[in-house]
């Protein structure tokens, strides 16, 4: 099964990627703003300073320019091909075309006055300075809060997804039969509505299977009564019968009537398990139940020997009857196909939450093929016994599921049912 993502960690994701990638849009923004500001303002320097060289080259007896504090300018006049004027010029100044450029550093502006071609330029090394440091400072403001926002959020994600925890957990214990209703401290309307939608779903369940309960209780006497009335009357006609062909046709009757009692009784049994009430479940010595299965299953198979090793006071919560009758059918089971002269092998131990039951035989291991069909009703195995019906393994099934562990069958050369419970 794939494995699926946590409703947190994907919360928590999502809105730390939405923070982050708007606080860079927002950076970019606030930069590539402040990147053309103080661009703009040195092109009004430059293209201020152009102007009043090219008034100066037209009217030289006018007002001189003031050149003094202006170590990142730099101008060329040129006239005619050669240099007219120049200041603090150190490599030929590109003036290929008129307008605003940028070269090795410098921003660049050219613009003509009569004759003369005027370049001046300024080294706006500084503006990448800035821009750059800025750059830093966002990040790293960035970097910062990203890491707030997430605490603030790991804690706002917990206070949003603890009611969804708080039900799944509180589930857990309504499907182990430790509680009827669910109780949370919502966080928020819908955590609330939601508690009120599962607890209603809760009581019309419970509701429900207290009617199946009732059903099947009741179908077990409409059933069991009249099975059990005509199953006595063919016993009187068998021993009141003086013609053989009358007897084999009652012992045929009788027969069949027993098979429908099995039916009727695994069926039932199957519904029992399927619709126990809660508070039915105690916690018993399974230790002690496991020797009394093996202990009556002695009395049915003298011939077979049994290898144990079941230590005392195994505890776990359960439904003695339904376990002990799970427990006796897979150690008949393992009786009935044994090979002869071989031993039954029983076990019972914990194993961290869990206990298990393991019965082993020496018999004609399951087909493959087979193995997922052997719980299933009214299945038998090619190597199934004339006597059973396919439903002993039902049944067995349905009370493990009862109690919310799990069987499986396994073959190494030697037949294994492992039985899990949870402690």
């Amino acid at each position: 099964m794939t494995k699926m993502k946590s409703l947190r960690s994907t919360i928590e994701r999502y809105y730390l990627s939405i923070f982050i990638l708007s606080m860079c849009a927002m950076a970019v923004v606030f930069l590539v703003t402040v990147e053309r500001l103080t661009m703009n303002q040195i092109d009004q320097d430059l293209y201020a300073f152009a102007g009043d060289l090219t008034q100066f080259l037209e009217n030289p007896s006018g007002e001189l320019i003031a050149i003094f504090g202006k170590k990142d300018y730099s101008f060329q006049v040129i006239e005619n091909g050669r240099t007219y004027a120049s200041y603090n010029v150190t490599d030929k100044l590109p003036a290929d075309r008129e307008g605003f450029a940028i070269d090795n550093h410098k921003r660049i502006y050219v613009t003509t006055s009569g004759t003369y071609k005027v370049i001046v330029a300024k080294d706006i090394r500084d503006h990448f300075i800035l821009i750059a440091t800025l750059s830093l400072v966002l990040g790293s403001i960035i970097l910062i809060l990203s890491i707030l926002i997430h605490r603030f959020g790991l804690k706002l994600t917990s206070r949003m997804i603890q009611p969804i925890e708080e039900i799944g957990k509180q589930m857990d214990d309504v499907s182990r039969g430790l509680a009827k209703q669910i109780k949370i401290e919502p966080t928020s309307q819908e955590a609330h509505i939601l508690q009120e939608q599962i607890n209603n779903a809760l009581t019309r369940l419970h509701n429900t299977m207290e009617e199946l309960r009732e059903f099947a209780s009741s179908l077990s006497h409409q059933l069991r009564n009249p099975l059990a009335s005509a199953k006595a009357q063919i016993e009187v006609m068998l021993k009141e019968a003086k013609n053989e062909e009358t007897k084999a046709e009652l012992s045929l009757v009788m027969k069949n009537i027993n098979t429908m009692v099995q039916i009727t009784s695994g069926l039932l049994l199957i519904a029992r398990a399927q619709h126990q009430r809660e508070d039915s479940f105690q916690e018993e010595d399974l230790s002690v139940i496991v020797l009394e299965s093996v202990e009556q299953v002695m009395q049915r198979f003298p011939r077979v020997d049994f290898v144990l090793d079941v230590p005392a006071e195994i505890r776990a919560r359960c439904v003695a009857g339904l376990l002990s009758h799970a427990f006796l059918n897979l150690i008949e089971n393992a009786c009935k196909y044994t090979e002869e002269g071989k031993a039954v092998e029983i076990s019972l131990r914990e194993q961290g939450a869990s206990v298990i039951f393991c019965v082993s035989n020496y018999g004609t291991p399951i087909t493959e093929e087979e193995r997922e069909k052997i719980f299933e009703r009214f299945y038998r195995a090619k190597n199934a016994k004339n006597e059973g019906l396919g439903l002993g393994l039902a049944v067995v099934k349905a009370i493990v599921d009862l109690h919310h562990g799990k069987i499986e069958y396994s073959y190494n050369g030697v037949n294994r049912f492992k039985v899990y419970l949870p402690v």
